[in-house]
């Protein structure tokens, strides 16, 4: 059953608008190619959520057409059922490379959205945490922090993918006295901070996040549930103790 011309306009307006095309040039055979990344599926998953759609699990049409029949049910991906991933929380950090997990995520910055209001924009909303966009809204320029806390966002559920099944907002960057960065879950009982270290960076036009774990001994839980972080690092070594290279000094472990 094909979609309401209503319906159907809708889609067509917002695509235009995500594409900055006009109206007219969104036609069946339109390419969502440039919206099939992390950043521009959270875009369209979001602006589906305002119109009230959802698309099939798993679906990516690569077309405007293929959109319409997804979300028709004209099109629905088979995909076997897999077990929810389960969040690991590392109960310690030894020395060594065992475990080690990185994620790395770039993104333009120029794709971020423009927004008046980043407090009520449906994408900044959806996708930050408040303190998140407190800390942004208070900087020069916004969008570059907002493609910091994305990157680093998306490095982390490629350094654990047990955070996959985290929603963007669930996940934040936090600061400490220092200005450092580090990562946040929000729990039933608050933020409680997570083991991974990340780092951001970003020039003009990119910015840019490294995500590092060491997943040791993991503790494995279910992820809408309240998660305690405690971390024992290991007693300091003797000062004549050989000192770390390459990797292990650059990483701290």
């Amino acid at each position: 059953m094909s979609l309401p011309e209503p319906v159907q306009a809708q889609l067509r307006t917002m695509i235009a608008t995500m594409l900055m095309a006009s109206e007219s040039e969104i036609a069946p055979e339109t390419s969502l190619a440039s919206l099939n990344t992390s950043l521009g599926s959270a875009k369209v998953r979001l602006g589906l959520k305002r119109l009230g759609l959802e698309p099939p699990a798993g679906a990516r049409p690569a077309t405007f057409g293929g959109l319409l029949a997804a979300l028709s049910g004209e099109a629905v991906t088979s995909n076997p059922t897999k077990p929810a991933p389960r969040l690991a929380v590392a109960r310690e950090l030894p020395g060594g490379f065992g475990g080690l997990q990185v994620g790395l995520d770039v993104e333009d910055i120029r794709s971020l959205p423009v927004a008046a209001d980043y407090w009520e924009h449906e994408f900044y909303r959806g996708t930050f945490a408040k303190s998140e966009i407190a800390y942004a809204v208070l900087r020069a320029e916004p969008r570059t922090h907002f493609a910091g806390f994305w990157c680093a966002k998306e490095a982390l559920r490629k350094c654990d993918p047990a955070f996959l099944s985290i929603s963007m907002e669930r996940t934040a960057v936090a600061h400490d006295s220092e200005g450092r960065p580090y990562l946040t879950l929000e729990t039933e009982s608050g933020p409680e901070r997570l083991v991974h270290a990340v780092s951001i960076s970003h020039t003009r036009d990119v910015a840019t996040a490294v995500v590092v774990a060491q997943m040791s001994a993991p503790v494995a839980v279910k992820p809408d549930v309240e998660v305690s972080f405690a971390v024992e690092f290991p007693a300091p070594q003797a000062a004549e103790a050989k000192k770390p290279r390459g990797l292990a000094k650059l990483f701290g472990i």
